[in-house]
This record gives structure tokens, C-alpha cells and sequence, in this order.
């Protein structure tokens, strides 16, 4: 399993590498990256669909950890039925999405907002030069679980670009 700290640390319970803890001091990986991927470790003993799995960041937002994995492993994390998602929600006490990292950033974000669909993305021009705006339709506002804020720090940090998010 590829994790965002190395196989040692995943296999420790409490201590970092002089490596991982450089990133960890520098911000590249968070205290939800080391505990998520510990939690992700310590199942793929009985999931063995997880041993070959690439877990690439976990987000913690108000309401909802968000797992972003490498193209073609969300399934792997989500597991048959859910059952994966299902025992780390319950150790963590918040409900988990698993979005894949996609060569394509529009397939990264319907992932993130799913249920809703985007409708549109556009190009703005603002003082501070362009930006892009996704577009999602009104009656999905309040039913994706995290914050505009949350959603456009997240697909920022995920695809690197600046994306605005719009319910209209």
C-alpha cells in the first residue's frame, strides 16, 4: 500500500521517521494523512484489496474526511458494499468520501460534489487575473457535505488549480 508517510511509520502506532516528520512539520502531510493511512494499513491485513492500493492525501473537513486516492483505487478503499469506508467512518466518527485523482480535474471534482452534477465551467477574469467556476444547480446547496471554502481548498490542493464553486 502507498500511503502519504512511509511503510515504517505506517506500521507504527505512534512515532514518525526523521522524514515524515520533516513533512509533517512542513505541512506536506497532516495529522488526518498519518491517521488515516494507519487506519487504511492496519485493515489491509483482512482487505487484502488495500495492499495495492495508492492513498494519496486525507482531508478532514467540518463534517466529512475526504480520502483521495490514485486513479483507479477509490473502489478499492470504498470496498464490496462499503464495508471499508464504513470501519473507518466508524473510527473516526465522521463519514468518509473517497474521490480518485484523475488525469482530468473534472472527473476529481464530480467525484468531490457528487450527488450533484456540474452544469458548467467557466473561465472568469478577475483584478487578480483568471480563475475557473464550477457551476452546480441551487437545489444541490447544502447536500455535499462540505463547505464552499472546504471544497475549493481541497481541489486546489488536489488538482493545483484555483477552482470557485457557484450554486445557481
Amino acid at each position: 500500500m502507498k500511503a502519504p508517510i512511509c511503510n515504517v511509520c505506517l506500521k507504527s502506532s505512534d512515532e514518525l521517521c526523521s522524514m515524515c516528520e520533516d513533512k509533517h512539520e512542513s505541512g506536506e502531510i497532516s495529522d488526518t494523512d498519518i491517521k488515516i493511512s494507519r487506519i487504511l494499513y492496519e485493515l489491509s491485513q483482512e482487505y487484502t484489496s488495500l495492499q495495492d492500493s495508492d492513498v494519496k492525501k486525507a482531508f478532514d473537513t467540518e463534517k466529512v474526511i475526504v480520502i483521495v486516492t490514485e486513479e483507479g483505487d477509490g473502489a478499492k478503499v470504498v470496498g464490496r458494499s462499503g464495508e471499508i469506508v464504513k470501519e473507518i467512518a466508524d473510527q473516526v466518527g465522521k463519514s468518509i468520501r473517497v474521490i480518485e485523482k484523475s488525469g482530468e480535474d473534472l472527473e476529481t471534482i464530480k467525484g468531490l460534489l457528487s450527488p450533484a452534477e456540474v452544469e458548467s465551467v467557466n473561465t472568469v477574469f478577475t483584478p487578480e487575473g483568471q480563475t475557473k467556476k464550477i457551476v452546480v444547480d441551487n437545489e444541490y446547496e447544502g447536500k455535499i457535505n462540505i463547505s464552499i471554502d472546504e471544497f475549493e481548498e481541497i481541489i486546489e490542493e488536489v488538482t493545483g488549480t484555483h477552482y470557485m464553486l457557484a450554486f445557481e
